[in-house]
């Protein structure tokens, strides 16, 4: 299901003023002043969970939104990209925006403000109509970067995260390395506002650790302040204060407890807090965790149109973090399958080292062209053959399609077992083929 006529209309004049692309060089002035004219919203939300990092963002505020909810909350959730439609970005009181509201937003941010990029107008929007609607928390996540991102304009927030950093969007930023990229995530940090960090590389943490310090914020970190651990199939939660045990985690992949780990850790930093009229308890924490939805991570598709009856599940690995993680995911769970892996990747991204991460679990790969991003951020597609003969050099075995259509049906006659994966895009693509919604 693609964007409504009267939403794709609206989104037209940015993606036109704008050539549809983020613009992180620009740092925030654009959207600082756009605010100011809006009435500045982004400065009255409920409590605001802010989010960076690398890989995990999408997962980690999905774990905190079920738990919120679990224990009867409401919340507003901003997250980036979509897959099929651009309603998915905004949740407004826990439900995603409706056609009419997200055109009218965004019909008066064009008419009130200038120069807005397609991911600040959304960005804008957001903040308008979470300002606009009562709820008891707000997830904000962090588009690319951090420092310079639009979504960095908010005064207070309550909380801020930084989930799993590894190298990605290096070019975007003209940053080169982990420490480079750490020192840009912590951009979001303020002055008292309670830092949650993820399990991170070595240089990573020495990096925040030194930003926390310098900008006067609480740091709580994975294996210090907390741990997040595997007893057989079930998840453990454990601080000084706090125990949860979920019997599962409703997102597949064991590298899903360290995402799980930092939102319960967000979680019970919230409930702290002096004035809070609400709390999550342990319990509604467990059931937050095993109910949890987010589509597009290690995601079954149905029966369908492009899966047929086989198994064909998608996954929003885009960058060598994220592969890494799907790599170990293929490992636990192929017993004696034949595993091909279907990819399309933007030409941007680090095509090797993605590639090194997945030809040790995969027997075969399919290469497609990159379907269009609908008007979303990003760059062009990766030349399938130039993709394909990184993965040769790798030693990998390589079949060009099409499509993505082609790809998965050249994939079902080859494997047991078929992973999608390289873009978010792709991921969307496969979900709307296979007639599929995201809810």
């Amino acid at each position: 299901m693609a964007d409504s006529p009267m939403v794709s209309a609206e989104l037209a004049r940015f993606r036109n003023n704008s050539a549809g692309r983020v613009s992180p060089a620009w740092g925030t002035a654009h959207i600082r002043k756009a605010l100011v004219a809006l009435g500045d919203p982004q400065d009255h939300l409920p409590p605001a969970i802010h989010l960076t990092g690398t890989n995990g963002k999408g997962s980690t505020g999905a774990f905190i939104r079920a738990m919120a909810e679990a224990a009867g909350l409401s919340v507003h959730v901003f997250t980036s990209p979509h897959l099929i439609r651009v309603n998915e970005r905004i949740r407004v009181a826990s439900r995603l925006v409706e056609d009419e509201a997200l055109a009218d937003v965004l019909e008066d941010i064009w008419r009130r403000t200038e120069a807005l990029t397609y991911f600040e107008a959304l960005t804008a929007a957001a903040f308008c109509l979470f300002a606009d609607v009562r709820a008891d928390l707000t997830i904000i996540e962090v588009g690319a970067g951090g420092a310079t991102d639009a979504t960095n304009v908010m005064n207070r927030p309550a909380a801020c995260v930084v989930t799993p950093i590894s190298r990605d969007h290096e070019s975007m930023f003209g940053v080169s390395g982990v420490a480079a990229i750490a020192r840009l995530k912590a951009g979001i940090f303020r002055e008292g506002t309670p830092a949650i960090v993820a399990e991170q590389p070595r240089l990573a943490l020495a990096v925040l650790r030194e930003e926390a310090r310098t900008a006067a914020v609480p740091m709580r970190y994975a294996g210090e302040d907390w741990t997040a651990a595997w007893d057989g199939d079930a998840f453990v939660y454990a601080s000084d204060k706090v125990k949860v045990r979920a019997p599962w985690l409703g997102l597949p992949g064991r590298h899903q407890s360290h995402n799980a780990g930092a939102a319960c850790a967000v979680v019970e930093a919230l409930c702290d807090m002096p004035g809070r009229n609400w709390r999550i308890t342990p319990e509604a924490m467990a059931v937050g965790l095993r109910e949890v939805v987010w589509p597009g991570r290690l995601q079954q598709l149905k029966p369908g149109p492009l899966a047929g009856d086989g198994m064909v599940l998608v996954d929003a690995a885009h960058n060598p973090g994220g592969a890494a993680s799907l790599a170990g995911a293929i490992r636990d769970s192929r017993g004696e399958d034949r595993v091909a892996v279907v990819l399309a990747i933007q030409a941007a991204k680090d095509v090797e080292s993605i590639a090194g991460e997945l030809v040790g679990v995969a027997d075969a790969f399919f290469l497609c062209p990159l379907p269009d991003g609908g008007g979303q951020e990003g760059g062009p597609g990766a030349e399938p053959r130039h993709v394909a003969s990184i993965i040769a050099s790798l030693g990998g075995r390589t079949e060009i399609a099409e499509d993505l259509a082609a790809a998965v049906a050249a994939a079902r006659k080859a494997a047991d077992r078929i992973y999608v994966c390289g873009s978010v895009y792709l991921c969307g693509e496969a979900l709307a083929l296979n007639g599929e919604r995201v809810e």
